[in-house]
Formats: structure tokens, C-alpha cells, sequence
């Protein structure tokens, strides 16, 4: 009997039996489906899961098989004949669970290699490559023993790294995959050894220089080694990263594209792929789970779908046009940055192919925004026939307009910040003593950069002072004593003019522009005459 052999009634054995395949079947099924949206960990976990439900399928149907040998009576015919359907039933389930349990580990493999195993793996051989390459190209000489110690010792690091990497990712790496990194996992390794035959290299000549130090009697000069020429490094020019801006998003893919070219024409698939990866803003990439796709160009498409069309950028920069405030005649500064701000949005729209700007109701909400005095002036400009301003260069003419005006306004605020003749000092008579502590600048003379008397303490006039460095501009400053916004002297705070702050993104608007770190010297020259 069934249970005199196994402990367990036949009934019971295949319930056990119905209910080892049901749970396997049910886990299989939930991997298939969610194994791409499973992390690494959960997703390893919930495949030993399946892998020991296929094994209980298996250990249940040997029990169950078991128990019918044992259940069957003693006639031979009958015997035999149920025994043979039963087993092609157990044959059944025992090949059935090995396909479920092939299919899903290929879908396991595919996600887990996909979206981890490449990249890690890519990254820990170029890693180790690049070490020994340099290694290798380190010149056998004394003077350079010991940064070649070093640079072994980061080599095998590296490689150890690998070797450990690839030992965990064997279960799960492709056979085509496989076998590169197993080929240039060999070439690694042979490396190693020519690192050990170059060490000796370098002690026998550290040997040989030592022994003609001491011996210092021969009767012919040894050859002078060569001079360690000075190494010019030019910092490398990193490509430009996306921050999910959809109005840089097509400038940003056209000069992202032109500079990997340029560094790396011949450059993998998977290179490219990660370079734009790490080209793009960490927060888009989790959020758009880029790392999961293939090649650069299946992460463009995706980009592209989210950033690119070309239509809601146009609509998107129409209404950064029509949020501009309405402006009136006493800010120059804001009409010249309106006047900018136009600018910019047409050669933007240009890029896309479209001319959006120049719709008509768009041109309308621009004009409604100019000062009273300049609309009065481009309407006389308008309606003037000698201008020839038409429907079709409306637009043309009015930026061409606002351009001239943009250069009037630049005018006047020099001729504002134009230095005021000196007051003639009146010496106060003997009896009479000063009631008041000044808290400006003291110092007597002429400018503390080029010595006139004329800007003593404004330095933003001083043409020597705009040519020099940054470090040594600031330090005038501290000499004068004067503010780092204006570059004045003066006693209170309210007295200072914060119109020419720097108005770079990556500053605090705490100093003048003249004193930006981050300012090239043409923009200062350019735009040193408006203060």
C-alpha cells in the first residue's frame, strides 16, 4: 500500500502533488510579468523562490509515483497498464515545470543583464583596461619605480575588482557576451604577468644607477639620462548635460552629438550609451527609467517624446513672451532685457522652424508692453512710408527698432554713471572743527590701480582696472575700500546701486560684474562702458 511506503495515502500524495504545481505555476506566472518592473534584489529572491517550488514539483511527483507502484494490485495486466498512463501523466508534469522553470529564467536573465550586468560589468573591465594600459606605458626608468608601483597596484586592484564581479554575474551573462568578457578577461591576466616582468626591468636599472654612483671612477661620463619634459594636461571637454528643460532640449542633443563625435567617432554602442546617460539629469533618468534601454538612439526616442515637440516648445516660449510685464519709461534696464529676451525667443523659434513669433497677436502683446515714449516713437516710425514697414516685415522692423533703442539706453546709463566734477575741498578755518565722522573711504591721492585723481573712489572708470584679473580686481577693491557691488565709496547702505550686479545664474548677486570669477575679459570690455 501506498501508505506503508511512503507514510502518506495516495489521496494525499496527490493533493500534495496538485498543490506543489499550482504554486509554481502561480510564482511563474507573477515573474513573467513583473520580473521588468522588480529590482535586483527582489527580483534575485523571487526566482529562488520559483527554482525551489519547481523542485517541490519534482519531489512530489517522485512521491506520487512512488505510492502507485506501491497502490496497484497484483494483476500483471492491469497493473501495467495503469502504470503506463500514470507515468506518461508524471513524464508530462516533470517536462512541463523544466520548460516553465527555462522560459522564465531567460526572461529573469534578460532583465537582470539588461538593466545591471552590462553596465556594471562594462564599467569595472574599461576600469581595469585603462589601468593597465597605463601601466604599461610608463617608462622603465628609476625615476619613475615607484609611480609605476603604484600604477600596478591600482592595475591588479581593478582587475581583482572585475574577476570578483564576473564571478557573480556568471550565472546570468548572455553565451555570446560571455565569451568576450572571457577574452578580455585572458588578456587582463596576461598583462598581470607582464607587470611583474617590467618590476624587474626597473630594479635592474635602479641596480645599475645605483652601482655607478658608487663606483665613481669611470674614466668616461655615462650618457645623461633624458630630461623629464614638462606635460602640458589640458582639461578634457565634458559634454553637455540635460536638465529636463524642454526649450534646451534640441540645442542640447545637436551640441551633445557634435562632441561625442568629435571625442569619440568609432565609439561602441554601449559607450555612447552610457556617455548619454551620464549626460543626462539623474532625476529624468530614474523617472523615465532610461537605464533600461538599449542603445543611445532608443534613449533619444524616449527623450525626444518627452522634451522635443517642437509645437508645445513654440507655445511654451509665445508664453514666456506674453508673461513679460508692461514697462514704463524709468527702467531702462528692463526694456534692454525685454528687448534681449525677444531676441533670444526668435532665434530659438528659428532653430525649431517655425516663426511663431511673427503671428500678429503675438507682435501686438509685445508692442503693448513698451513704454509710452518708445511706442510713441515706433508708431511715428510705423506710419512713416519712407520705412516701408508692412504686414510681412512687421516684426522684422520692430526687433530692428528695439534693437536701436536698446543701444540709446545703453547711451544713457553711461552718460548717468558719467563721473561728476570734483568739489573743490574747502579747508575749514583753525577755530573750527568738524562735527561729523566720515565713514568713506580716506585715503588721499589718486586711484589706487592707475594714480588719477578723477576716479579716486569710483573705481568701475578706471580703464586699467577693467583689464585686470579678477583676483587683482578684488583686491583694489579691499585696497579702496569700497563696495563689491558698486565699486563706490560711500557711507550708507542705502546709497548703493545694485544695477550692475553680476547676473549670472551660478552667482548670489553679492558683487559687481566686473569681479566675477566666472566672467571672460571681452564680455567685461564689451560691457564696461554702461557703468
Amino acid at each position: 500500500m501506498a501508505e506503508e511506503a511512503t507514510g502518506e495515502t495516495i489521496e494525499l500524495l496527490r493533493l500534495e502533488r496538485a498543490k506543489a504545481k499550482r504554486a509554481f505555476i502561480n510564482q511563474a506566472t507573477y515573474l513573467g510579468k513583473e520580473a521588468r518592473k522588480l529590482e535586483k534584489s527582489k527580483l534575485l529572491k523571487e526566482y529562488d523562490m520559483l527554482y525551489a517550488h519547481a523542485r517541490k514539483v519534482n519531489c512530489t511527483n517522485s512521491n506520487y509515483e512512488l505510492g502507485l507502484l506501491a497502490e496497484l494490485g497484483a494483476d500483471e495486466e492491469d497493473r501495467e497498464v495503469t502504470l503506463e498512463m500514470q507515468q506518461l501523466k508524471l513524464e508530462k508534469t516533470r517536462e512541463d515545470c523544466k520548460t516553465k522553470l527555462t522560459e522564465v529564467r531567460g526572461t529573469v536573465q534578460s532583465n537582470l543583464w539588461d538593466r545591471y550586468g552590462r553596465a556594471e560589468l562594462s564599467i569595472a573591465i574599461q576600469e581595469a583596461e585603462s589601468y593597465s594600459e597605463r601601466a604599461l606605458e610608463t617608462p622603465v626608468s628609476a625615476a619613475y619605480k615607484d609611480a609605476y608601483e603604484l600604477q600596478v597596484c591600482d592595475a591588479k586592484r581593478s582587475i581583482n575588482e572585475f574577476t570578483t564581479a564576473l564571478r557573480q554575474w556568471e550565472k546570468w551573462i548572455p553565451e555570446e557576451a560571455k565569451a568576450t568578457l572571457d577574452r578580455r578577461l585572458g588578456n587582463l591576466r596576461k598583462q598581470k604577468v607582464i607587470f611583474d616582468e617590467r618590476k624587474a626591468e626597473h630594479l635592474v636599472v635602479l641596480r645599475s644607477e645605483g652601482e655607478g654612483m658608487r663606483e665613481g671612477t669611470l674614466q668616461t661620463k655615462p650618457a645623461a639620462q633624458p630630461a623629464l619634459q614638462p606635460i602640458l594636461k589640458i582639461k578634457a571637454t565634458s559634454l553637455p548635460k540635460f536638465y529636463g528643460s524642454k526649450r534646451d532640449f534640441h540645442p542640447w542633443k545637436k551640441a551633445w552629438e557634435s562632441l561625442q563625435k568629435q571625442g569619440e567617432p568609432t565609439g561602441s554602442t554601449e559607450d555612447r550609451r552610457l556617455q548619454l546617460l551620464e549626460s543626462v539629469d539623474g532625476r529624468i533618468c530614474r523617472d523615465l527609467r532610461l537605464s533600461t534601454y538599449q542603445t543611445a538612439e532608443d534613449i533619444f526616442r524616449m527623450l525626444e517624446n518627452r522634451f522635443g515637440n517642437k509645437t508645445k516648445i513654440a507655445m511654451e516660449i509665445v508664453r514666456d513672451l506674453d508673461k513679460i510685464p508692461i514697462l514704463t519709461s524709468d527702467q531702462p534696464r528692463k526694456v534692454m532685457d525685454m528687448i534681449r529676451t525677444i531676441e533670444k525667443a526668435l532665434n530659438d523659434l528659428i532653430a525649431l522652424n517655425t516663426e511663431a513669433i511673427k503671428n500678429p497677436l503675438v507682435i501686438n502683446s509685445i508692442e503693448s508692453k513698451l513704454p509710452d515714449a518708445i511706442m510713441r516713437h515706433w508708431l511715428i516710425f510705423m506710419t512713416n512710408p519712407a520705412n516701408g514697414v508692412t504686414s510681412d516685415n512687421h516684426f522684422d522692423n520692430l526687433l530692428r527698432y528695439l534693437k536701436d533703442q536698446e543701444e540709446v539706453l545703453e547711451l544713457i546709463e553711461q552718460i548717468k554713471a558719467c563721473p561728476k566734477p570734483e568739489k573743490r575741498s574747502v579747508e575749514p578755518k583753525p577755530n573750527e572743527s568738524k562735527r561729523y565722522a566720515s565713514t568713506k573711504s580716506t585715503r588721499k591721492g589718486g586711484c589706487v590701480v592707475c594714480g588719477d585723481k578723477r576716479h579716486r573712489e569710483k573705481l568701475f572708470f578706471c580703464k586699467t582696472f577693467k583689464n585686470l584679473k579678477p583676483k587683482d580686481k578684488l583686491s583694489a577693491v579691499e585696497r579702496l575700500g569700497a563696495c563689491k557691488k558698486c565699486l563706490e565709496c560711500h557711507e550708507d547702505e542705502s546709497e548703493c546701486k545694485d544695477t550692475y550686479l553680476c547676473r549670472k545664474q551660478s552667482c548670489a548677486r553679492d558683487h559687481h560684474f566686473f569681479l566675477c570669477q566666472k566672467r571672460d575679459r571681452r564680455q567685461d570690455q564689451t560691457r564696461g562702458g554702461t557703468n
